[in-house]
């Protein structure tokens, strides 16, 4: 299990939990960080051929009730909840484990990094993210969400100080707090 969204200043946050029926060869597979958006999109496709996979996804007004944190573990648990069979035990990257957790969990530090489907749920994740804002870019283009997908880039905080926030902005992070 992995995430992607932890930093923005919009769009939710994303988990994925990934459950490997076959090693996916052929394509790259590292912490999705490290790979470009084509790398990505490549080993996507080929995750979703030989994997099980669910998401959890929490959206920016959640994050802004419960904190980044909990709206983080809340979206693990909901990714493992999602896959089409619930496994023994699952691998996180990171420190926590989800509160109510359904099953045991290992939580690794830079898992991504250290394990196949960390990795392979940390390139899924960081994909239907990007997607959602790159589709978010299309309704609210004033944004430039396809450029910077939410993060807090000189841009992107040069553009909410024009305009102002929407409603897929995270009120409570700094940046957007202070202009909405």
């Amino acid at each position: 299990m992995d995430e992607a969204g932890r930093g923005p200043l919009a769009g939710p946050v994303v988990a994925s939990a990934v459950s490997l029926r076959a090693f996916p060869s052929d394509v790259l597979i590292d912490d999705s960080k490290r790979l470009t958006p084509r790398q990505r999109e490549d080993a996507f496709r080929v995750i979703c051929r030989v994997a099980d996979w669910g998401l959890g996804i929490v959206e920016p007004e959640v994050i802004d009730r419960i904190g980044i944190h909990a709206a983080t573990l809340e979206a693990m648990r909901r990714a493992l909840l999602a896959l089409p069979q619930r496994p023994r035990w699952a691998v996180i990257d990171g420190p926590w484990i989800p509160p109510r957790f359904p099953v045991r969990a290992l939580p690794v530090v830079g898992g991504d990094g250290k394990s196949l489907s960390v990795a392979c749920a940390s390139i899924v994740a960081k994909v239907v993210r990007d997607r959602f804002m790159t589709k978010l870019h299309r309704l609210l283009p004033e944004y430039g969400f396809i450029r910077h997908k939410g993060y807090g880039t000189p841009e992107h905080l040069n553009l909410l100080k024009g305009i102002g926030p929407s409603s897929f902005h995270r009120y409570s992070f700094r940046g957007v707090a202070f202009v909405g």
